[in-house]
């Protein structure tokens, strides 16, 4: 797609040996990614309780390994919170001694909410594919058309698929916030 918009041709697959399919190689990991890290995607969204590590770090009082594919973390909580909470944990991501990314927070036997390095296309909502196709254009426009105006529209275009795509999203979700009602439990 992202080389339709650009009126380049088609490729088969990315591995073809072309300028085409170089370009789309060398730049489709990286834009999946960054789109990944825009959003709370549903397909690509996981909880998971975090292992923790034994390490130490004088500003947390626990040390939890990074995820796997985790591209962007999202939200950390126990058993006990609500996931629709206003009061949001406050965390940390860090290196330890063994170049093993860690988490720091202070909430003990912690789940981390974040965002899966999702590769199946098949996954991915239509929404997101057009946004995805849209920066792959834009990326990769320079390189092969070598006009800085038609990169500029496509990275309009990518950044609208990107909003349209964010909004659809949102749209399927069913979010009912717990407002704190600590005013209102001091007062009674």
């Amino acid at each position: 797609m992202a080389l339709a918009y650009l009126a380049k041709g088609r490729i088969s697959s990315i591995d073809e040996n072309n300028e085409l399919a170089r370009q789309c190689k060398l730049f489709y990991d990286h834009s999946r990614k960054g789109l990944l890290r825009e959003y709370s995607w549903g397909f690509a969204k996981r909880i998971i309780r975090l292992a923790e590590l034994d390490a130490s770090n004088p500003d947390w009082k626990y040390v939890y390994a990074y995820p796997e594919k985790c591209v962007c973390a999202r939200r950390i909580f126990n058993e006990k919170e609500t996931v629709n909470s206003l009061d949001k944990d406050k965390y940390d991501l860090f290196l330890i001694s063994d170049n093993t990314q860690a988490i720091g927070c202070d909430v003990y036997q912690a789940y981390l909410e974040y965002t899966y390095d999702a590769e199946d296309a098949e996954l991915f909502s239509s929404d997101f594919v057009e946004a995805l196709a849209r920066m792959l254009a834009f990326n990769i426009c320079l390189q092969l058309n070598g006009n800085g105006t038609i990169q500029q529209t496509q990275y309009q275009l990518a950044q609208a698929a990107l909003s349209r795509a964010k909004y659809t999203t949102a749209a399927e979700r069913q979010d009912k916030l717990d407002y704190p009602d600590k005013y209102f439990t001091a007062r009674m």
